[in-house]
């Protein structure tokens, strides 16, 4: 498994907005789903590229620079008090406490 970033792409006089989700294993674009707000939005493109290529696992992931990068858990596990922190922080939905998504 490999890290993934997503990149929001602003609409054009062809294309309508949306989301592109790059791994060096993959990538895929997905329109823009307005019902959902921005880290949604990008968690499920992230969520999308990992169903392609039938990974799995638990992604952590947070904005720099503009982009969200995606990383997936290998052997640790969130106390409840740094789960909080980071969704506070990130308003991610891939972040878990005992194995749940929140």
């Amino acid at each position: 498994m490999q890290a993934i970033r997503t990149r929001y792409h602003g609409a054009t006089n062809t294309r309508g907005a949306r989301i592109t989700a790059r791994s060096s294993g993959g990538s895929l674009t997905l329109p823009r789903n307005y019902s959902l707000d921005v880290d949604q939005d990008h968690a499920r493109a992230a969520q999308a590229l990992v169903d392609r290529l039938g990974w799995s696992g638990v992604y952590h992931g947070g904005c720099f620079g503009g982009d969200y990068y995606w990383v997936c858990e290998s052997g640790w596990t969130p106390t409840v008090e740094a789960t909080h922190a980071s969704r506070r922080q990130l308003g991610g939905r891939w972040l878990v406490s005992r194995g749940e998504t929140l």
